[in-house]
């Protein structure tokens, strides 16, 4: 990844701040920090690497996959879907999942010693295969005086409104669509004569 100054005219030589190589492809990236002076990164081999190019330090959790699921009790963590920062809380969280359809929200500690902690928020329940996408929402008002805490889009089809009551214990009431799925119509055979 190169990362540019867009200030004035894009020259190569002139305006190239950093340039940071995570080894693989890379899957996902996103800023975060205060002033967005850190980059996250996901890759392809569900490792994680964040950087803070305004002071020049990098932290890579190779094993991203195995710390996850040693801080799970459900088993394995075999993907991670997203990354989530909040400026309130100032904190980052490694979105990951099971083939269920089972989310958690893995703080990660990325100064001093690196870990990632045991889930904050687990989604269960909406679910049955992969999940591909995560739309977090905060403050976001819902039905009976829960709160919308993120959409997911996932293989199965469906779109689910996660709800909370404000605090980020397991989350496992969703609302569901899968009216959302698209079913293919049935093709009828043609009934046409056959001379013979």
């Amino acid at each position: 990844m190169c990362i540019f100054d867009t200030d004035g005219d894009i020259n190569e030589d002139d305006h190239l701040e950093s340039v940071l190589n995570v080894g693989t492809s890379i899957g996902k990236v996103g800023f975060f920090g205060e002033t967005y002076q850190k980059l996250w990164c996901l890759t392809h081999i569900e490792t994680l690497s964040i950087w803070d190019w305004k002071d020049a330090t990098e932290t890579n959790f190779q094993d991203a996959r195995s710390l996850a699921s040693n801080s799970w009790t459900l088993g394995e963590v075999d993907y991670f879907v997203d990354c989530h920062y909040s400026r309130e809380a100032e904190r980052l969280w490694l979105i990951g999942g099971a083939n269920t359809g089972t989310l958690g929200y893995f703080p990660v500690t990325y100064t001093g010693t690196r870990a990632i902690g045991s889930p904050e928020a687990i989604m269960e329940g909406g679910h049955t295969g992969v999940v591909r996408s995560v739309l977090p929402m905060s403050n976001m008002p819902g039905p009976q005086g829960q709160s919308i805490f993120g959409w997911t889009g996932g293989e199965d089809g469906h779109l689910c409104c996660w709800l909370s009551d404000g605090s980020l214990d397991t989350i496992n009431r969703s609302w569901s669509s899968s009216e959302l799925v698209l079913r293919s119509p049935k093709i009828r055979k043609s009934k046409r004569h056959s001379p013979y």
